[in-house]
């Protein structure tokens, strides 16, 4: 089994192979160690520029900054758990720690963001003025690179999130980008303020809490939509398909759903072969399968095998159902053949023509005969034969026969 490949960089170690949960929990510890490390220094460095100059703005961004070093403890924590092996209480491993620990970050985004705007909304409706105003240019420029460092952080956390393929981190990244975004708000607030517009302090502080208030609630949306389980993105089914449809034996595969618990990713699916392929045949099939896709996803299979030509199958074709109809003599003319699926059984509904003479006795017998007919074909199902006779009204009939040409005058 060929190791999942991912992107090289001089500023990305390669700790070994990205499936392990021993060595995803590296790259964890490395960019939660690297983003506390610099966000206590950002946080330090705001929060006494902003008291030094009493700006709204940049006393939340600095606590916008402080929240992402709680965040960076919470994703190693995350990783330190998600690393734990299977136990009897969780046979597939605790990797979806990684998403508890981005729900929890994300909830501490969203609280700390409405904090801030009540904050400042305060602030807006008591405009106060800046303390040592002198400096308020230079420390809107400190604040201003301050951002970009941020913004180098975020990179970092990416480059590493895409390396392993972790939402924990790519979440992250985020937050060290909505604070690089934040800053670059605050600094020009600052520097405006500065000019006469202290307005723009409180202003920019609803705006940096509304940007960290939408990251919260988009990282909560996803990630409880993991934790629930999705559907799969429809770019993963494709490339499925794409990895099982071309392979000898194979006719279809249907009913695909990713079972996701972080570190261990399962796929359950349906493949159709063909009626005479022996159990030898598929089962190899099914084996080269689990290998294809263990190989190109580094993902667990669950096949469920069915042969193609069986007419139970939930696309069952109405042909079927009117070749019967057709051999029977009784039978004048047909139509509203429904067949609709319902757990591990078909309803097939009809309405069927027969002469208006019949005897009820006859009748009875067709419908029979046809039940028994149909069940042998199609597997167990709910028969519902609605019996018509004919009234010559070819027209609500919408069929033909061989008396119809003497009806249509």
């Amino acid at each position: 089994m060929s190791k999942p490949k991912s992107g090289k960089s001089k500023f990305i170690p390669d700790y070994g192979d990205i499936s392990d949960p021993n060595i995803r929990a590296k790259y964890g510890y490395l960019e939660g160690f690297v983003s506390i490390i610099g966000n206590s220094i950002l946080f330090v460095l705001k929060l006494i520029l902003g008291l030094f100059i009493n700006s709204i703005a940049l006393i939340a961004d600095a606590f916008h900054t402080l929240a992402d070093v709680g965040t960076s403890g919470v994703v190693i924590f995350g990783f330190k758990m998600a690393k734990k092996p299977a136990d009897k209480k969780h046979p597939f491993g605790h990797g979806r720690a990684e998403y508890i620990a981005t729900l929890i970050i994300a909830v501490l985004l969203f609280l700390a963001g409405l904090g801030f705007i009540q904050q400042s909304i305060g602030r807006f409706i008591e405009v106060e003025d800046f303390l040592n105003s002198e400096y308020a240019y230079i420390i809107g420029i400190v604040i201003i690179i301050s951002a970009i460092a941020k913004e180098l952080m975020a990179q970092f956390s990416t480059a590493l999130g895409k390396k392993i393929k972790s939402d924990i981190l790519i979440a992250d990244a985020w937050h060290h980008r909505s604070d690089a975004i934040a800053s670059v708000a605050v600094g020009l607030s600052i520097i405006g303020s500065n000019y006469g517009y202290p307005i723009l302090d409180p202003i920019f502080g609803i705006i940096v809490s509304l940007i960290i208030i939408y990251v919260g609630i988009d990282l909560i949306r996803r990630t409880s939509d993991t934790l629930i389980g999705s559907a799969p993105e429809k770019g993963i089914i494709e490339r499925i398909k794409n990895i099982i449809e071309p392979m000898e034996g194979v006719e279809d595969v249907h009913n695909i759903h990713i079972h996701d618990y972080g570190t261990s990713k399962i796929i359950s699916l349906h493949v159709n072969m063909k009626k005479k392929m022996s159990f030898e045949e598929a089962h190899n099939i099914a084996d080269m399968i689990e290998e294809r896709i263990m190989d190109k996803l580094n993902y667990s299979t669950i096949i469920h095998l069915e042969p193609k030509d069986t007419p139970s199958d939930e696309n069952l074709s109405k042909i079927i159902i009117e070749d019967i109809l057709k051999k029977q003599k009784e039978i004048i003319s047909f139509h509203k053949v429904q067949i609709t699926r319902r757990g591990n059984k078909d309803d097939i509904r009809m309405h069927i023509t027969v002469d208006e003479d019949m005897p009820v006795g006859d009748s009875h017998k067709l419908c029979h005969r046809l039940e028994n007919i149909i069940e042998e074909k199609c597997g167990n199902c709910n028969l519902d034969i609605h019996l018509e006779p004919c009234k010559k009204n070819c027209v609500v009939c919408r069929r033909s026969c061989d008396k119809a040409q003497n009806y249509i005058q």
